[in-house]
């Protein structure tokens, strides 16, 4: 990131998903793009730089039960990503090299049985 931009934090009714990216006040994004629920508590979190998703993402079920959580760069899917069943078994785990080619993936039935590897 250059000195130039800076991090923000913004609600995702407040920015504009175009076939370029995501854009706030008419700019390629840089920063958190958030969700907020009613209640007030934080549905989901997107990191975003120049309107291009990079950086952590994680939604939620409630604020203590994640619904699902990983990592991007340059709108490519790396790392370890994860998914859980309502009733906060891990439901599924991806993992991704730095250039997204995937290199495992496992499912679990909501009782936390194991129903699918491939590696």
């Amino acid at each position: 990131m250059s000195p130039e931009d800076s991090e923000l934090r913004v609600r995702v009714e407040d920015t504009e998903d175009r076939a370029e990216g995501v854009f706030h006040q008419g700019t390629p994004f840089t920063g958190e793009v958030v969700e907020v629920g009613e209640d007030g508590n934080l549905l989901s979190l997107y990191t975003y730089y120049a309107g291009t998703q990079d950086g952590p993402y994680a939604e939620w079920y409630s604020p203590d039960r994640p619904f699902r959580t990983g990592t991007m760069r340059f709108g490519l899917l790396i790392g370890v990503h994860r998914q859980w069943h309502p009733n906060g078994q891990v439901a599924l785990e991806t993992e991704f090299d730095a250039q997204s080619r995937q290199l495992y993936r496992r499912e679990w039935d909501d009782q936390g049985n194991l129903i699918y590897e491939h590696t």
